[in-house]
């Protein structure tokens, strides 16, 4: 570990501690603590909060928690698989790890933030002169908490650095990307501002490492800020209209197409002859530098002479351009533009099969089909924007040894600029991992085809309506994907998983069924493991209320994760309860992975709708099935039945005897007799149970 950043940090968090008066009191969520910090200072309090020296409290964390696993020979700054790969452990190739990983999915400026000081707010800078909002370096103390619930990948949203120009709340979204190749400033910490955000970002992944945890970032290479700083370099690569028709721009509204249409072969001359059509392609004007040329070499000498001037403020003053905000692909979609973001120019002409419908001069413009560049190409392709575009991924492999992605809209890219991105990366490290933003089961061929080693998946959305009796069709389609797919109750943009029909209880049912899911890894939002009912976006599934599933009273009523200042509930009743049911069975998990795949998988028959029953064939030596039952009926108990027998032709004869390993809710024994298990499940009730 020469030249360590977490060695630093450390270092640093050592010298501060002293200096820290101990009539301070700084709060953090009680949870936090799992490794038992004894600082001096330690006070619990009656909000389920304690008071500790935040330096110190850093400084045990990663010598108590961190810091013993560590091996002083071992660069930490690679990917897992290549640090593993060098000690002749790995077994794994091409991403494969995934398929038995468990993954833990946050936003860093979210999941570590808190209201330290207490004072009803979330800050920048609190009264201690530090920030409430999350950073890297506060995340660090997460990992062991993470690390017991038996998370070994951690999946962040985007951590480049974002816009705050057109921002949505408070903050800004993360995916309206400035800068591809800068982290966000906000993620840095002045606990230790010695250190450059770099090396604060590059401690985490140490950490991360040490741990035996996996980094997935998320990338966005299809759109960026509207101020991108890729524009004072290249304005040709983005698509500009004139500030003075901002408020008559966004997605044409056809009148022979029904909405939520794909633009394709057999609409486009329809879409193009269209009079809304017609108006908005007038909208679009040539790039600052074309429309401009003398006012634009002004802008740039200005910027050069001072590089933190506003450029894009220069360019709306002085010239008058602005890029144009994106919107949905979908033809008469009634969401209005998304603001914060614009299109990147992928073609440097207009797509193929739309060239003929348009003037020579015509700008270059978003529409339907130029959004869609995998299926509507120029030819023309912007190689150099591209290559940077390609160059994003292997620029976090190089410097900080990232495990994995999730490309953001990678299927609406051009199949060469997918391949590139994917190719560059596996020329780093072969066992890279990407995750396909695939939102469907049906998109696992095709994720698979393209090099991706999984897909989000749409399980958040069949399992969170277990209600209707769909769990038994839900994983009968698991079990033919080609892929993986996340097994989640939640995901960052749907509703929490205890906001849906039967709440909490249905939140703990659906962490332990999704342990054992076939063909599937196990997916948790940051925030889940403490009952957060709060969306940290509304864009998928939304609920009617799903904005203000908080009380009035609650200071973050009304606020979103993806754009606002905000914190979890980590002191929310029932959380470290949740926390032992995701550490319990993430243990039985671990022990069990390497079975829980389709060619192992048992079906049950039962004569029910909501008992759900499957198990896994082991090859231990004196451990013969592991066998899953879950009534998935919210309101009635059930007392159920399964005769072995007619699962497999001599299954029950070779089981000598039954034990449950888990039980969420009902403790009564399972009983085994006649070849035939008895079990007494409560509403929402699961057991998990052993064969020998």
């Amino acid at each position: 570990m020469q030249n360590s950043s977490l060695l630093n940090l450390l270092q640093i968090l050592k010298e501060k501690s002293e200096k820290w008066s101990k009539t301070n009191d700084y709060r953090i969520p009680k949870i936090w603590d799992s490794f038992n910090y004894s600082g001096e200072e330690k006070r619990e309090n009656f909000d389920g909060t304690i008071s500790v020296n935040p330096y110190n409290f850093l400084y045990e964390c990663i010598t108590k928690a961190i810091l013993p696993y560590a091996d002083s020979n071992t660069n930490y700054l690679q990917s897992l698989a290549q640090i593993e790969r060098k000690k002749g452990v790995f077994l794994s190739a091409q991403g494969n790890w995934i398929k038995k990983s468990s993954v833990y999915g946050m936003q860093i400026r979210t999941s570590s933030a808190w209201d330290h000081d207490g004072d009803r707010e979330l800050k920048l800078e609190n009264r201690f002169g530090l920030k409430d909002t999350g950073t890297f370096v506060k995340t660090i103390a997460l990992l062991p908490l993470i690390k017991k619930m038996g998370f070994d990948t951690i999946y962040t949203l985007p951590i480049t650095k974002n816009s705050t120009r057109y921002k949505k709340g408070e903050m800004g979204s993360p995916y309206a990307v400035k800068n591809f190749f800068e982290l966000d400033p906000v993620l840095k910490d002045p606990m230790t501002d010695e250190l450059s955000i770099e090396e604060e970002f590059a401690a985490l992944i140490e950490a991360c490492h040490i741990l035996g945890i996996r980094f997935v970032i998320d990338i966005i290479p299809r759109t960026s800020a509207r101020d991108s700083d890729f524009i004072l370099e290249h304005p040709d690569w983005f698509y500009w209209i004139k500030v003075s028709n901002r408020e008559k721009y966004g997605p044409p509204k056809l009148t022979l197409i029904k909405e939520f249409t794909k633009a394709d072969e057999s609409n486009i001359e329809l879409i193009y002859k269209d009079p809304a059509v017609k108006e908005h392609l007038k909208l679009f004007m040539p790039s600052p530098d074309k429309y401009a040329p003398e006012k634009w070499e002004k802008i740039k000498e200005v910027c050069k002479q001072n590089p933190d001037r506003d450029f894009f403020e220069l360019i709306e003053k002085e010239i008058g351009l602005t890029t144009a905000p994106a919107f949905s692909d979908c033809l008469n979609d009634p969401q209005p533009p998304w603001t914060d973001v614009t299109y990147l120019r992928l073609y440097l002409d207009h797509p193929v099969q739309s060239a003929r419908y348009v003037d020579q001069d015509q700008p270059p413009y978003i529409l339907f089909d130029t959004i869609r560049a995998n299926i509507f190409k120029g030819k023309k392709p912007n190689i150099e924007l591209w290559e940077r575009i390609s160059n994003i991924i292997v620029h976090y492999q190089q410097k900080f040894g990232i495990d994995g992605a999730r490309i953001d809209m990678g299927h609406a890219l051009p199949k060469e600029l997918e391949d590139m991105i994917i190719s560059k990366a596996k020329e780093v490290d072969p066992d890279f991992c990407f995750i396909a933003e695939e939102l469907s089961l049906s998109g696992d061929k095709k994720a698979k085809e393209s090099g991706y080693d999984m897909i989000i998946g749409d399980v958040w959305a069949r399992e969170t309506r277990y209600y209707e009796g769909n769990l038994k069709k839900m994983i009968d389609k698991l079990l033919k994907l080609k892929l993986p797919v996340f097994a989640a109750s939640e995901i960052p943009d749907s509703p929490r998983a205890a906001s849906r029909v039967g709440g909490k209880n249905f939140s703990r049912f659906s962490v332990v069924l999704n342990n054992f899911l076939p063909n599937a890894v196990f997916f948790l939002t940051s925030g889940q493991e403490v009952f957060e009912v709060q969306p940290m976006n509304l864009g998928l599934d939304p609920q009617p209320d799903g904005r203000f599933k908080l009380l009035k009273s609650d200071p973050l009523y009304g606020k979103l994760a993806f754009f606002d200042r905000y914190a979890l509930h980590w002191t929310n009743d029932g959380a470290q309860e949740m926390i032992e049911i995701i550490s319990a069975v993430s243990k039985i998990r671990k022990r069990y992975v390497d079975f829980i795949k389709p060619e192992n998988f048992i079906k049950f028959p039962y004569n029910s709708k909501f008992v759900v029953a499957f198990g896994y064939k082991l090859e231990l030596k004196d451990e013969k099935y592991l066998i899953v039952i879950a009534n998935a009926d919210l309101l009635r108990a059930k007392r159920v039945e399964i005769n072995l027998e007619k699962a497999q032709l001599g299954l029950a004869r070779e089981i000598k005897e039954v034990g449950t390993l888990f039980a969420l809710k009902s403790t009564s024994p399972v009983k085994f007799q006649d070849q035939k298990l008895s079990i007494f499940l409560e509403p929402l009730d699961i057991k998990i149970v052993l064969a020998k």
